[in-house]
């Protein structure tokens, strides 16, 4: 009888274990946004509902809530699709193309105030690493996009890391 309920508990404890690590959905694979259909909301689309940036992988070595700065609020979490993660390191310290970036950016009250992305288009910007920046509310409404002078001045003091600020592109996630 003890047999029958340990081999029932084990069971019971094994199902509970994939459905908990199957909750999370694997990232689709998906071709990299051409010039030709880059928008703020072709990107809101990418990361909302072809892709689900929470099935991303929060950028290793700073995942979870951390402290932010402005614009980009007093609290933050950084996404990476698998596209760029998988290019890590990137001995040139350059993100590959269809690269996806996404911060989720809270005020003090650790309440979501906007998310920003930077997304790689082959072609789309040479002079500043060919990202298309974008800003959304909470909802994906568009608040800024394509080239904002306010998101390249300051990335521009990494632009020997691609414009990527969070971590070198160069070493291991």
């Amino acid at each position: 009888m003890k047999l029958i309920v340990s081999a029932a508990l084990l069971v019971i404890m094994s199902v509970g274990l994939l459905i908990s690590c199957s909750n999370k959905a694997e990232e689709p694979s998906l071709e990299p946004l051409q010039m030709s259909e880059i928008s703020g909301n072709a990107i809101w689309d990418r990361i909302t509902v072809e892709s689900r940036y929470k099935n991303y992988t929060e950028w290793p070595k700073d995942s979870g809530l951390q402290p932010g700065q402005s614009p980009h609020g007093v609290w933050h979490r950084v996404f990476a699709n698998r596209t760029l993660l998988e290019a890590l390191p990137a001995a040139d310290s350059t993100a590959p193309e269809g690269s996806l970036i996404v911060k989720e950016n809270f005020g003090s009250s650790k309440t979501l105030g906007s998310i920003t992305v930077m997304a790689k288009v082959k072609g789309y910007d040479p002079e500043n690493g060919d990202w298309y920046w974008a800003m959304f509310d909470p909802e994906g409404k568009v608040l800024k996009e394509g080239s904002p002078g306010g998101c390249i001045s300051c990335h521009a003091g990494m632009r020997s890391n691609d414009f990527v600020i969070i971590n070198p592109l160069d070493m291991a996630p």
